[in-house]
Parts: C-alpha cells; sequence; structure tokens
C-alpha cells in the first residue's frame, strides 16, 4: 500500500487560524470578531495520526455518525488511520478552537479511502483509492483540486441558482448553466467525442417547432436520474475525446449531484484521466453528502507580479513600462474588426478597400467631430479562428490582418500612431454556441499548430508592440472556449492557452503583451466558472484586461437607475485587487447605452448616457485619483449595437456613439447626432485631462 499524501499548492501562508461553527444550513455570517488563535501547530503535509485529534473530528465536531461513509470504510474514529487538518491556508496538526471566519478542509485516510470533508461549503465524499493524493486549495472558494494516479478530480460545491423563485427552478438551472452541451449529440459528434456509456436519464429533443420545452433551442432534460440513489437527483457523463493526439487526459467522467427537493445545492465533479473511470465516479457521486456549514470559504491565489517577458524586443519592452507607469490614459474606440478572408487582405481587393476606407473614416470622424481632436492611442479589432462550421466544414482559419494592422495602427507607444490591440478569439463560428461547435479539442489535438505558426510569423512579423487580448469573457456561457461548452472544465482553456503562447515562442514572437480579460460578473452562476479558473499563470499574462458594460435600456429614470462607472470600476478593482494588485488594467471594451427601440424609445436615455460619461472623466481626472483609476491604463468604447430584431430598428443595447452614414457599411438610415451632449462630454473630459497633464 502506497502512503497516502496530500499537499496544498499555491497556497498563501497566513498567520493564525480558527475554524468556524454555526448550526444552521446557511453560511455563518461574518460577524467581525478577531479569530483565537488555534490551538495547535503548523505542520508540512505529513499526515497526523494523533488518535485523540481524530476523535474529536470524527465524533465531536459534527454528531458522531456525519462523517460515516459505510462503503468506504469509514464507520468509526477508529476506522480513521491518519488525517489532515487544512485551516486558513496552513495544515495544523490538530483541529482547535473555532471562530466564523476560517476555511476548513479536513481530509479523513483508512489506507483504502479519502473521505474529503469541506467544512465551509458543506459538503463531503470520499475517493475510493489508495493512490497518492495531491489537493490543492488555491481557490478553495470556487473549487478544488485532487490529484492521483492518472487523474485530476474537480470538485465544487454550488448554490448560485438564480431561479429558486420559480416552480421549476432548479430545471431551469441545470439545463441553461450546466448541461446544455453535454446532453447534445450533435455536439458530441461536431467535437468527434464518444460516449464511453449511455446517459442515465431522458433527453428531450428539438422539436418541430424549433425548442425543446417550448423555449430553449436546444436539447433539454426534465429530470436526472432518480434511480440511482433515492431521493437524490443525479446527472452522470462518460466521454472520451477520440483522436487526442496530444492530450494527455482524454476520457471525461462527471458527475452533478443533488437532493431531489433542493434547488439550491448540488455538486459538481469533473474528473479527467488517461483511461475510462466512470466507476470511480460512480462511487464518488455516491458518497457524497450535505452537511452544516461551518465558516468562510476562501481564496488562496496569488496572481503574482507582472514581469517582462524574456522574449520582448526593446521596444516593446519600452511601451509596456511606459504604458504601465503613465499618468494619464489611452484611448481607443472599436467600430469595424479588419477583414482576415483570404480575398481581401491587401488594397485594391475590395473587402480590404471597404473596410479600410470605413475604418478610416469613422476613425477621423470621431476624433475631430465627436472628441475635438482628441486621437485614438490605441487601435482596436477582432479576429477569430476561422469562419462557420456549417458554411465552411473545413474551419479554414482566417488570416492576420497584416496589411491594415500597419496602415491603422503600427504605433509603439512613442511615434504618435495608435498601438494595436489585436482580441483574437478560439471560435469557428463567431461564438454561436447554438451550432454546438468548438475548436478547443481540435487545438489541443494540434490541428491547428501549423496555422498558429503562420498566426504567429504574421504578428512578429507587423513589428510593432501588441497587446495581444486573448479570448476575452472566457467566463462566461456565450463564447465556444468557454468552461460550461468544453466539459465544464476551465483547464482546457488554460491549456489551450499556454500551447499557443509556446508556438508563438518557438516562433520567435518579440512584440506581444498578452491581456488576460474575462467579464466582470461571471455566468453561469457557478464556483467552477469563476474567473481565476481561467487564469493561465504569471508567466502567461502582462496585463488584466476589464469588461463591465451599463447597457442604459432603463424604462424608468435612468439617472437613477444606471450604475455608474465609479461603481463598476470600483467593484470590479475590489474583486481583483487581493490577486491582482500590480497589474495594470486595459479596459478591453465597455461602454454606457442611450436606450435600444427593442424596450422602448429609441434614444430615450441620451441624458442619463452623457452624464455617465461626464461623471466618467470627474472619476479618471482627479489630481488624486482612486486606487481603481490608478490601475486603469487604458479604455476602448464599444462602438457598436446589439441587435435583437424588434423595434424600428432592432437595437437591442444602443452602445454607438458615432457613424456617419457615409461610413456605415450596413444600417446606414441610423443617426446619432442626438447624442451631442455625449459627444460635449467627452470633448471636455479629454480638455480637462490635458490641462491635469499640463498643471
Amino acid at each position: 500500500m502506497k502512503k497516502l499524501f496530500a499537499i496544498m499548492l499555491g497556497v498563501c501562508m497566513l498567520g493564525t487560524c480558527c475554524i468556524a461553527g454555526c448550526t444552521g444550513d446557511g453560511e455563518e455570517p461574518d460577524i467581525g470578531e478577531t479569530p483565537p488563535p488555534v490551538e495547535g501547530n503548523v505542520v508540512d503535509d505529513t499526515i497526523q495520526t494523533d488518535p485523540e485529534a481524530i476523535k474529536y473530528v470524527f465524533d465531536e465536531l459534527y454528531n458522531p455518525n456525519t462523517f460515516v461513509d459505510a462503503a468506504n470504510g469509514f464507520e468509526k474514529a477508529e476506522d480513521v488511520t491518519g488525517a489532515r487538518y487544512f485551516i486558513n491556508g496552513d495544515y495544523y496538526d490538530r483541529l482547535g478552537t473555532m471562530g466564523s471566519r476560517s476555511d476548513v478542509k479536513l481530509e479523513l485516510y483508512n489506507g483504502k479511502a479519502a473521505r474529503m470533508i469541506n467544512v465551509s461549503a458543506g459538503m463531503e465524499f470520499t475517493i475510493p483509492t489508495e493512490e497518492e493524493i495531491t489537493v490543492d486549495y488555491t481557490l478553495a472558494k470556487y473549487r478544488t483540486q485532487y490529484s492521483f494516479d492518472d487523474i485530476i478530480l474537480t470538485a465544487s460545491a454550488e448554490s448560485g441558482n438564480p431561479y429558486t423563485a420559480l416552480s421549476n427552478g432548479w430545471y431551469v438551472y441545470i439545463n441553461e448553466w450546466g448541461i446544455r452541451h453535454l446532453v447534445n449529440d450533435t455536439y458530441m459528434t461536431n467535437q468527434n467525442i464518444a460516449r464511453t456509456n449511455p446517459l442515465n436519464f431522458e433527453v428531450t429533443p428539438v422539436g418541430e417547432d424549433k425548442t425543446s420545452d417550448g423555449e430553449h433551442t436546444y436539447p433539454t432534460v426534465k429530470k436526472g436520474d432518480l434511480t440511482m440513489r433515492p431521493g437524490y437527483e443525479i446527472y452522470r457523463f462518460d466521454l472520451e475525446v477520440l483522436e487526442a493526439g496530444e492530450m494527455e487526459r482524454p476520457f471525461y467522467n462527471i458527475g452533478i449531484i443533488h437532493d431531489a427537493n433542493d434547488k439550491i445545492n448540488a455538486a459538481f465533479f469533473v474528473m479527467k484521466g488517461k483511461e475510462d473511470h466512470s466507476d470511480l465516479m460512480d462511487k464518488i457521486v455516491m458518497s457524497w453528502q450535505r452537511i452544516t456549514k461551518k465558516g468562510t470559504q476562501k481564496i488562496y491565489f496569488d496572481g503574482g507580479t507582472p514581469k517582462i517577458d524574456p522574449h520582448w524586443s526593446e521596444e516593446t519592452k519600452n511601451f509596456f513600462n511606459k504604458f504601465m507607469n503613465q499618468k494619464t490614459k489611452s484611448w481607443g474606440v472599436f467600430s469595424y474588426s479588419m477583414p482576415g478572408e483570404a480575398d481581401c487582405l491587401h488594397p485594391g481587393e475590395e473587402g480590404y478597400d471597404n473596410y479600410y476606407e470605413a475604418s478610416l473614416g469613422v476613425q477621423n470622424y470621431i476624433e475631430e467631430t465627436v472628441w475635438g481632436g482628441k486621437k485614438y492611442d490605441v487601435y482596436m479589432t477582432y479576429t477569430h479562428l476561422g469562419t462557420g462550421a456549417f458554411d465552411n466544414p473545413k474551419r479554414i482559419p482566417h488570416y492576420y490582418p497584416l496589411d491594415m494592422t500597419k496602415a491603422l495602427a503600427g504605433g509603439n507607444g512613442f511615434n504618435g500612431k495608435p498601438v494595436l490591440e489585436f482580441t483574437y478569439q478560439f471560435t469557428t463560428n463567431n461564438n454561436l454556441v447554438d451550432e454546438e461547435v468548438s475548436p478547443m479539442f481540435d487545438i489541443l489535438r494540434g490541428k491547428f499548430d501549423e496555422y498558429f505558426r503562420r498566426l504567429g510569423n504574421d504578428i512578429k512579423a507587423y513589428g510593432k508592440p501588441v497587446m495581444f487580448r486573448l479570448n476575452n469573457e472566457m467566463n462566461t456561457d456565450w463564447t465556444s472556449y468557454s468552461g460550461i461548452m468544453n466539459f465544464l472544465d476551465p483547464d482546457i482553456f488554460t491549456m489551450t492557452w499556454k500551447r499557443l503562447y509556446n508556438i508563438f515562442m518557438e516562433q520567435g514572437c518579440d512584440n506581444i503583451i498578452w491581456v488576460w480579460n474575462p467579464i466582470a460578473d461571471s455566468c453561469p452562476y457557478s464556483g467552477w466558472g469563476e474567473d481565476l479558473c481561467y487564469f493561465p499563470g504569471v508567466d502567461y499574462v502582462q496585463l488584466l484586461g476589464g469588461t463591465s458594460y451599463e447597457f442604459n435600456n432603463y424604462t424608468g429614470d435612468a439617472a437613477t437607475e444606471m450604475v455608474s462607472f465609479q461603481d463598476r470600476y470600483s467593484s470590479l478593482y475590489a474583486k481583483n485587487k487581493p490577486f491582482f494588485d500590480e497589474y495594470g488594467m486595459i479596459i478591453g471594451e465597455f461602454a454606457c447605452g442611450s436606450g435600444g427601440d427593442a424596450t422602448g424609445e429609441l434614444g430615450r436615455n441620451r441624458d442619463a448616457q452623457a452624464k455617465w460619461v461626464a461623471d466618467m472623466f470627474t472619476e479618471l481626472n482627479k489630481a488624486d485619483p482612486d486606487p481603481y483609476v490608478q490601475q486603469i491604463k487604458g479604455l476602448i468604447w464599444f462602438n457598436c449595437n446589439d441587435y435583437g430584431g424588434s423595434g424600428r430598428y432592432g437595437i437591442t443595447n444602443r452602445l454607438r456613439f458615432a457613424m456617419p452614414a457615409e461610413f456605415a457599411l450596413s444600417r446606414k438610415k441610423e443617426d446619432y447626432s442626438d447624442l451631442k451632449a455625449t459627444w460635449d462630454a467627452f470633448k471636455q473630459g479629454f480638455e480637462d485631462a490635458k490641462k491635469l497633464e499640463l498643471s
């Protein structure tokens, strides 16, 4: 029998520690007291064998039956041969005094299995293995990862269902925010994935009305498996990524379980390995129990200090240092993506000329007419991996717009030209997730490696610094590279990020500054899908991206209902500060709308928009700016609308603030001259910024 052991990876060491006790099912509030020190000593990852400490945990922390798992040999305290007590970032040699703000995880071992008890999350389960176990508590508030044999198991306790007021609230949640792609055979076919076991619950297919339940355009499930464990609803998926290539762990076993009468609390288990471990996942799911939450879950993640990439050219280093240390803000606007199709990459080609003239025309108009002479500091464009899977089954990738980036950008922070921010997305169909296509597995299979080499060569040939914003808004459900579309596993995102980085470095790219840009509010509502689960590591990221929109579609008093720039970005700063305090931020895209006609009169909230912009500049132009403002180095206004199909123009979110008709490539009847007050707010804001710079 191998010695069972666990080590905590990347954990921030905290000083004094305690654990919390409560009697209700809800998470105990922080009552503000200073916790007393724990009655024990910090130790390494050695298993503790003191029988008195083990007996206290097993028999007295909860009632004597709480940690019992007879099927796996945990019936009494004497069955436990060793334990670990993880408290607020350290392992201790015993469990001691309780307080309300502690994060406690217990690991009980009996030589044949490990009972993992997340006191602060309120759940326990057993891993039936004699193999060595490595436990990663880095993101303990969101998920915990257990590595053993050839397996990585991710476990999370979920309680974020926003639909609990609905009679079918669990059904709405699990279909929309959990299993929508996992139950879809079309998804499996498109990604070349096989089910190693059939589903053990019924799936309602899309019918003649193009919905499965009168609402959703994808297959849905009314009930999970209610027979495997009476009183519980279980969803099990056993999958194999075929033609896996270099993918180290191509087998996935996924289990979701909750009390059939509980619409709020559930456990998500995602296990990947070199072999199929469906029987093991069944045992893990069968062993799961909810327990009373005690204490507060915490995060031990440290984003590190951003550093100069050793591959950078001197020009790129100089720009990065200037960008990080500047007191002023770099501004840009996104209006049009540069074309990436093979037949419109060069001047003289119709697609190239049309987009170039329109892009340059809008830029000049905004700089001179809307901004009163303020020039773009940053030029932002989007490119995604390729065209749609249906009209282009071979998924021919898009090309890098080398000629147009040189013409419209070409800046280095010192030559008076805009610096390029290149937003690149791993999607073959512009994130139309209902088409059930994700290129992520093909990327891991190596099928895009040659294309990525060409892409890297073109970026290198561009020759100037590039803020490379890869796969923004990954912590959502509307991107092809999101966790919900890729086996509920954000590790797939980080693996593809690192693969692209390594290929670019092999190509000698010396001008790429990597920008990691989640959206401010993670969606789906889950711990496993939170933004930090997608962070690829400090060696792969130099800038933090931010995105938080004020859509301003209110039908009441928008001036009192809208959320200010200050509130949005100070909240984002507070969320990021414990982990990314030393990073500079570029707001990769943002806007305040003026009121869309899909929800009311078009432009009805224009005055509120103007006030929002004016208040934003009040914040940005303070002589002694707040810390959240100091972190912001650049801002990109998203000069595009969201179209929803109703109303005169079908505009849902009217985010565009400037588009002269002669440069509009579509919807030329739209007019934005009603936003003069917003334009004036920009002009005044830039004038005040200039005065502050000169003072």
